[in-house]
């Protein structure tokens, strides 16, 4: 993965935590294939398509989750409910469209986002592809984004099939 690749999706959670959360964010240094620190117990996965394929992961402690989801809809959680679950979901979903719109050179589209959650869930490369992991803290708590992008070879024919523009 372009380490280039990742600014876009730094930029997002920056936007996201200013516009969204009322919150200040501090950005980590990325880490290739980083080792999981501690156990991630939520896990939004949305995954991208079209001139680059990828799967970008939103890693948050339940804590975390509760504090994130609650500012954004305006109330405080307790427990992880459908609410938490959904928040993740739209969070993740906002993070990798804000990236989308930043980035230069590809089109991209994004599937619906998949929220899971325990401490079984692990995440695995894509073929010849590497994680980009960027660790995060602010006063909601602290969590990380890790992104797996590869630029996609289309023909001619495959991209106007696929409604993409090569100019």
């Amino acid at each position: 993965m372009n380490v280039d690749n990742i600014n876009p999706f730094i930029e997002a959670v920056a936007d996201v935590f200013t516009n969204m959360l009322d919150c200040e964010v501090e950005t980590g240094a990325p880490a290739l294939n980083a080792e999981e620190q501690g156990t991630p117990d939520i896990i939004g996965v949305i995954g991208l398509s079209g001139t680059a394929q990828g799967v970008v992961a939103l890693r948050l402690p339940i804590k975390t989750a509760l504090k994130m989801v609650g500012r954004m809809v305006g109330t405080d959680f307790r427990t992880v409910d459908s609410s938490i679950i959904d928040g993740v979901g739209e969070l993740v979903n906002i993070i990798a469209g804000g990236a989308k719109a930043k980035f230069v050179g590809h089109t991209i589209s994004l599937s619906l986002p998949s929220v899971v959650r325990g401490s079984i869930y692990r995440l695995s490369n894509l073929g010849n592809t590497v994680w980009l992991t960027v660790p995060f803290s602010s006063k909601l708590g602290e969590f990380s984004l890790s992104v797996c992008l590869k630029p996609v070879v289309m023909t001619e024919k495959e991209a106007a099939h696929a409604g993409f523009s090569r100019r």
